[in-house]
């Protein structure tokens, strides 16, 4: 009896001490528990042709399963230079994931490229496309310096386990917004329109789209050198003192305390 109230005791209070921490679940976790359900959903909702119910569960599946998960440390390839890890981009990442032979709306490049001007300081743009070095090769010219091409073949890859939910799981291509921390913030799809639109009125269109990812990762940015910054002043105003100059100091206090009581006496 005596033991099993031990065992209580200690279940409970390891319970409450890991509760207190931030539960950082991997994103391929997180897929692969709710892929299978949601699969199933989303193609009934397309045999229906009820886009706007498939729209409703990709929404759901990212806002209520996905987003502030973390996205799994892994290797992508540029054309030259060695492997980098996820985890060695520093800045907010602006990931898009995407395959040589998808077609792009006529101005999504272009406004990609100007956003990507506008804010590479405090974003890094990544393209990651799911093909070999040489179909890379063939895209470069599309996009700026601002904008880190890089590529993983499936087939040679060494991360397959989260590169397989990646570019499987959900699609692409698709747009991941992620934090410092490399938290996902949201998981967008890429806007689509028909091949008739002007380049003017496409470019406007993905543009709009595009912002209101820089805008998520400038916000959460922001947010969070305010809360570093209010932190900083907090531990600026504590007591810095040493012990024996807050013995001082009292000593002090009290010693004027007694000279003004002495004071007040003789007056």
């Amino acid at each position: 009896m005596k033991k099993l109230l031990v065992l209580g005791i200690l279940s409970l209070y390891f319970s409450n001490s890991f509760a207190q921490e931030e539960r950082q679940i991997p994103f391929s976790v997180a897929i692969s528990a709710h892929i299978v359900k949601y699969n199933q959903k989303i193609d009934l909702a397309y045999q229906d042709k009820d886009l706007e119910r498939a729209e409703f569960l990709f929404d759901s599946l990212v806002t209520n399963h996905l987003s502030g998960t973390y996205m799994d440390n892994f290797n992508v390839y540029p054309l030259k230079g060695d492997p980098i890890l996820l985890r060695d981009y520093e800045k907010p990442i602006f990931l898009i994931t995407y395959a040589s032979w998808c077609v792009p709306g006529i101005g999504e490049i272009p406004a990609l490229n100007d956003l990507a001007d506008r804010f590479h300081d405090q974003i890094d743009f990544v393209v990651l496309f799911w093909d070999n070095k040489v179909k890379l090769k063939e895209k470069v010219k599309e996009y700026n310096s601002n904008i880190h091409l890089v590529h993983i073949d499936e087939k040679t890859n060494q991360d397959s386990y989260i590169i397989n939910k990646l570019k499987h799981a959900l699609g692409f291509p698709m747009m991941y917004f992620i934090d410092g921390n490399k938290k996902i913030l949201d998981i967008r799809k890429i806007v689509t329109h028909h091949s008739s639109e002007t380049l003017s009125n496409s470019y406007n269109i993905h543009f709009n789209s595009l912002s209101k990812g820089v805008s998520l990762l400038i916000a959460d940015l922001d947010l969070n050198t305010e809360t570093k910054n209010a932190e900083s002043e907090e531990k600026e105003n504590e007591d810095q003192r040493t012990d024996k100059e807050r013995n001082i100091d009292e000593e002090y206090e009290r010693y004027k305390q007694e000279r003004d009581s002495i004071n007040k006496k003789d007056n």
